[in-house]
């Protein structure tokens, strides 16, 4: 039956965080794009913030036992996509549902974690590879699904999650850097069999960015260091930005808001909201380390590694540390499905902190 919430212990400290990543959210969205997008942002931002309250109702340890069908709702979705999707600039990635647009790929994470944690809960055992081989399938059918739109970014946020739940569980790390290593082997097969040419010029633009900013291919990564350069340590001032204002920063209110925010506000305030993000990531791993449910463990820890990679990759995109890719900056970058999923993903973690238990047997969780 479902356990009673402890007010006591929900962590407003990792809710004021996001409400400060709002906050800035809805400024340097309508500096990097209209105060259309900003207002529209807004709204996304209360669906968002309606559905993580409206989730914090049920116990997320009775969601364990739809995991598994919210996987297979999430893998049709991803098929109805590549039969019936949405295409922008080139990619196929959204599903459009009367007036909304959603982007599956983003909800699919949240699907693969509560998956793979449903089929660790009870695993006593994990030290055997046989054990790691279902999760692997589990997590590379929607990664061949999501490359197939084609996604490469979102695709490879779900291999950390993979890893950091498998980790926990309590797989051996000799079979985890074997994963690896055989992965990093079939990069070759990887690179002409699967790679698009703009997805290969992008990598290749990573380390000679201007031999190929004719192309275009570099010409991003030369835009955003132009912006967070000019940007100098305390910033030109909101709304003030040559790159964004001007537009030659491209997806600034998406993909690249992190270049705005450098650029407008400069290096001092970036690296206070870094700053925030690590606090952000070190409260939900307080709240994994407290519990004592194997559940609620793993899904936060899941959740905890979907934030860090997404949040890595985003910054080191657009600091020319890493290929550009389309992932959004959690709860900052313009976009109704990041926003929609991220607020989810909180959810899951704020419950996990209201709620625990010690469960002891299989028979409990039917209870």
């Amino acid at each position: 039956m479902p356990r009673s919430v402890d007010l006591k212990k929900f962590d407003w400290a990792l809710l004021l965080i996001v409400c400060l990543f709002s906050t800035l959210s809805f400024f340097f969205v309508w500096s990097a794009s209209s105060e259309q997008f900003a207002y529209k942002q807004i709204i996304w931002i209360g669906i968002g913030m309606g559905a993580c309250f409206i989730f914090l109702i049920f116990d997320y340890y009775l969601i364990a036992r739809f995991s598994y069908i919210i996987y297979s709702i999430m893998i049709i979705g991803l098929l109805l996509v590549l039969l019936f999707g949405k295409t922008v600039y080139g990619a196929q990635r959204w599903l459009i549902l009367g007036p909304l647009t959603i982007q599956p790929s983003e909800f699919m994470k949240i699907a693969l974690i509560l998956a793979l944690s449903r089929y660790f809960m009870y695993k006593d055992n994990v030290s055997k590879i046989s054990n790691i081989i279902i999760p692997l399938f589990l997590t590379i059918i929607p990664m061949v699904l999501i490359i197939k739109q084609p996604d490469l970014g979102t695709s490879l946020t779900l291999l950390p999650i993979l890893f950091t739940i498998i980790y926990i569980a309590g797989a051996r790390l000799k079979y985890i850097f074997s994963i690896i290593t055989i992965g990093i082997a079939s990069m070759p097969l990887f690179w002409f069999f699967v790679l698009k040419s703009y997805q290969k010029a992008r990598i290749i633009g990573l380390f000679w960015p201007e031999k190929l900013s004719e192309l275009g291919a570099g010409y991003h990564k030369i835009q955003s260091l132009i912006a967070i350069g000019s940007g100098g340590v305390y910033g030109s001032g909101w709304g003030t930005g040559v790159q964004s204002q001007l537009h030659f920063l491209p997806q600034g209110h998406t993909d690249f808001i992190f270049s705005v925010i450098a650029e407008e506000w400069g290096f001092l305030r970036s690296c206070a909201i870094l700053c925030l993000y690590v606090l952000f990531l070190a409260c939900s791993i307080g709240i994994a380390l407290k519990t004592r449910e194997a559940y609620g463990r793993l899904i936060v820890t899941g959740f905890t590694a979907m934030f860090a990679t997404q949040i890595f990759i985003n910054v080191a995109m657009t600091i020319g540390l890493a290929p550009i890719t389309g992932l959004t900056l959690p709860f900052i970058s313009y976009g109704g499905s990041s926003l929609l999923s991220s607020f989810i993903a909180l959810s899951f973690i704020l419950n996990v902190r209201l709620r625990t238990r010690e469960v002891w047997s299989k028979q409990a969780f039917h209870e």
